[in-house]
């Protein structure tokens, strides 16, 4: 998106030191990745302060930089504000005025960044699409993406992501959706939120005036129905899962494992559409149900949807999958929470029926508060009781609680114990040398870096 100097006076209220550049192309909050003609805004982070990066996003071609003080001499436009961030903010609400297109937020606890990706997939074959980047869901990713976007494109599709109360309040404003979709609930970032109920309660805050269409996964039973039509009685709700009460109905999921896709049947109003896809999971596969459906309403032809979606592919850390040797390496490793726990230990419970050899790899659940404990014992009570051959567990929680009560499967080499990723990675590594058809599913918290472990040989099978 194209931005005038005096188009970014007006809606900062910045004060303009210097003037070069005139025109700019975007905006850029990290230097690395800074583009020619974006305007570089410097944030103040917790651990980082984009000032200290000026000079790195001249260098990359930057072509001005919104800033909250300003010590150079370099020859580029400068603006100052008092907050950087608000100033983005403001800057991301005026970009979100100019898109044209049908803006979709998604939210929930889990499947928001692979829903995301599922509408981009079906809409991309026949419209423009403009999407957030990776797990750009906060207030300052969102509004970066809206400063970038071609305002020209037909549809807008949006994860917002909260780690605390207030925040979706700010991201729906900024984003204003007229379709909205509830993925999943359950317990995720805890610590900022409180309950399961004060996390649904916050992002049914996504909802708004603009909201003509909710997707709302009813296999949880949270939030109900009621609670999104008092909110938006203006908005036509489709309930989608595979509940019998669902407008949207999952009716079978068919994982066949010798050749790494699924088979589904999707029921709407008496209809059937059957898919085939590379997915491995029951759950993604209801999280694609809201895509399909938007798609085939937009005027995407059911012939064309069903061949996308055999060339889908799952994220690298969410989900995305490759053969190596006689095994399947799963790559799940970005997030993690009890609700895509349970998904991990169901998903590698059809791989034992299917006849190969399971392994779990468990990296730590953070930011759950004070029910971090039980959470982490509940997951490795489940695997404690499932087919899987061998689990290693990194991280104080799980290590902790598997030394103190389950002592006795760490004792018979079942729960093995890391140290470290190099630990994890002789170990994956020896798994080269194994004869028996094997899967390895790698799980948890972003903090965790999980992706440590993975041997080199790996990263061409996750590719981009």
């Amino acid at each position: 998106m194209r931005f005038t100097l005096e188009e970014i006076r007006e809606v900062t209220q910045a004060e303009v030191l210097r003037v070069l550049a005139t025109n700019f192309e975007g905006v850029a909050i990290d230097s690395r990745k800074c583009q020619k003609e974006q305007l570089f805004v410097a944030l103040r982070g917790r651990r980082v302060d984009g000032h200290a990066f000026i000079g790195d996003a001249l260098k990359q071609g930057a072509s001005g930089v919104l800033v909250e003080r300003w010590e150079g001499d370099a020859e580029t436009t400068v603006f100052v504000v008092p907050s950087t961030e608000e100033a983005l903010l403001t800057l991301g609400k005026h970009a979100s005025s100019r898109l044209r297109g049908v803006k979709i937020g998604i939210t929930g606890t889990a499947g928001k960044t692979t829903c995301k990706h599922l509408f981009a997939h079906c809409l991309g074959q026949r419209f423009s699409v403009a999407l957030t980047p990776q797990s750009f869901n906060t207030v300052v990713g969102v509004s970066s993406s809206f400063a970038n976007f071609d305002e020209h494109a037909a549809f807008v599709v949006v994860e917002a992501g909260i780690s605390e109360k207030g925040e979706m309040e700010v991201l729906s404003g900024l984003i204003r959706p007229e379709v909205v979709v509830f993925t999943a609930f359950g317990e995720g970032h805890l610590e900022g939120l409180g309950s399961v109920l004060e996390v649904v309660e916050e992002k049914l805050k996504l909802l708004g005036e603009k909201t003509q269409r909710v997707y709302l996964n009813v296999d949880r039973g949270i939030p109900e129905e009621c609670q999104v039509r008092d909110r938006v009685p203006q908005a036509e709700v489709f309930s989608f899962g595979a509940s019998q009460r669902a407008r949207l109905r999952l009716t079978s999921f068919e994982l066949d494992v010798s050749r790494l896709l699924s088979r589904f049947t999707v029921v709407w109003e008496g209809t059937s559409f059957s898919f085939e896809a590379p997915i491995l999971a029951f759950e993604v596969a209801v999280a694609s149900l809201p895509a399909i459906h938007f798609a085939l309403e937009a005027g995407v032809p059911f012939e064309e949807l069903r061949e996308s979606l055999r060339a889908f592919r799952e994220l690298p850390g969410r989900g995305r999958f490759f053969r190596w040797r006689n095994g399947v390496v799963i790559d799940d490793t970005y997030n993690a929470n009890p609700l895509s726990m349970r998904k991990a230990v169901r998903l590698l419970l059809r791989f034992a029926q299917g006849g190969y050899s399971t392994y779990l790899v468990l990296g730590d659940m953070l930011e759950l508060g004070d029910f971090a404990e039980e959470a982490h014992r509940e997951i490795l009570e489940r695997v404690q009781v499932s087919p899987i051959r061998q689990v290693l567990l990194f991280g104080p929680r799980f290590v902790d609680i598997a030394r103190k009560e389950f002592a006795r499967e760490v004792e018979r080499g079942r729960f093995v114990v890391l140290a470290s990723s190099e630990e994890g990675r002789a170990f994956l590594e020896s798994l080269a040398t194994a004869q028996e058809q094997w899967v390895v599913l790698l799980k948890g918290s972003r903090g965790m870096e999980l992706e440590a472990m993975m041997p080199e040989e790996w990263r061409s099978g996750l590719g981009d």
